[in-house]
């Protein structure tokens, strides 16, 4: 595709990355509300957490979550800085609730894993892994010395009940208070963690690569279905949709309106292979002038449509010219004389139907002139 179609691409790809971002901070947002509903019950004594050990973590989680939010809000989302931000605030999450609730949010490590493989990236999944392995270990050192008591850790049991049960008396039989939790802990909770997680790398590339060919696959799809196969401009259907649902939203926007002359009498006298040769030559010519934010449209059977945002009549003219030069190029070459009738038109998106009108007007008028000029050179 020409150039117009690689850009519009390109912010299709941004809103992607921007719509995963988006996603991976609802998933967080989902995870504090689970923190706060933890909260709720642990208040209504359905719990029995300590109170102050869950408030603590609830605000330090929700000032993570809404810091987070907030820049998102400020920043452009599709930026490629942002998803390693947001992974980093929602493993901070999860440490958090690691902290707090120890063994209770063990399972939560695996969250951040998951969400880093809707971005179709093995370096993000190793980024993620990373962090999470950092994770596991300030959970544990932290939920050691100030997180909600785990007894395994405070007295490494290693054993079934049996060992640490005295069915006579039904005490527990404990030995000494944990003497290294530094050495032990790491050794014992954290690298176990770390080797878990690790065995889900497989699994999480797996869906990636499964997202990464899905949405290779719908991308061609819809490239199919939006393309006209003959000149690889977007067709007729693609602009209909433009026209009623994104255009009208732009503040200004240029029309350059193309209608290629002459192709009856080559269909006639030379057959249609020449008269399909004229119209994809005049199509790649089309291609050739494309600008930043423009899109061209096979909109007929000799018709094409350039839609250009932002424009001004210099850039419209500024693209003729250079067509007009593209055209000349071509016609060196060329086994028959390639022509076609232009003409543009400026104005507001909300207006877009009008100015395609005007642009289409201005087209005929050029193409009368150009037949007036030829029969009066013909009369001479």
């Amino acid at each position: 595709m020409g150039k117009g179609f690689l850009i519009s691409k390109q912010f299709t790809q941004g809103d992607s990355e921007a719509s995963r971002n988006l996603y991976t901070l609802r998933t967080e947002f989902f995870a504090l509300c689970i923190v706060m509903l933890i909260v709720l019950l642990n208040a209504l004594d359905i719990f029995i957490i300590d109170d102050t050990l869950m408030y603590v973590s609830l605000g330090i989680a929700s000032a993570d979550v809404m810091v987070t939010a907030l820049i998102m809000n400020w920043c452009d989302c599709r930026a490629p800085w942002v998803k390693y931000m947001v992974i980093f605030s929602f493993v901070t999450l999860i440490t958090i609730m690691g902290v707090a609730l120890t063994y209770q949010a063990v399972l939560a490590g695996f969250l951040p894993l998951l969400c880093a493989a809707q971005y179709r990236s093995r370096k993000m999944i190793i980024y993620t892994y990373i962090l999470c392995i950092l994770s596991c270990f300030i959970s544990v050192m932290g939920g050691y010395f100030m997180g909600l008591c785990d007894a395994n850790m405070l007295v490494l049991t290693v054993g079934t009940i049996q060992n640490y049960y005295d069915p006579e008396t039904g005490m527990a039989l404990f030995g000494e208070i944990n003497q290294n939790p530094w050495l032990s802990l790491p050794l014992y909770y954290a690298f176990p963690r770390c080797l878990i997680l690790l065995s889900g790398i497989p699994i999480i590339n797996h869906i990636s690569d499964v997202i990464s060919r899905n949405a290779v696959r719908e991308a061609e799809l819809k490239q199919l279905s939006e393309t006209d196969s003959m000149t690889r401009l977007y067709n007729k259907n693609k602009y209909l949709s433009m026209m009623k649902e994104y255009y009208p939203s732009v503040k200004q926007l240029g029309v350059i309106f193309w209608d290629v002359n002459g192709l009856k009498a080559i269909n006639d006298e030379v057959g249609h292979e020449y008269g399909d040769y004229l119209i994809s030559n005049v199509a790649a010519s089309v291609h050739e002038v494309a600008v930043e934010h423009s899109m061209a449209y096979r909109v007929g059977g000799d018709e094409f449509v350039m839609i250009v945002e932002n424009a001004d009549e210099a850039m419209l003219e500024s693209i003729i010219a250079k067509w007009n030069r593209s055209m000349e190029i071509k016609n060196q070459g060329s086994k028959i004389k390639l022509s076609a009738a232009v003409g543009y038109a400026l104005g507001s998106g909300a207006d877009i139907t009008r100015i395609v009108g005007r642009a289409d007007s201005e087209m005929y008028r050029n193409k009368a002139e150009t037949k007036l000029a030829a029969s009066k050179t013909t009369t001479e």
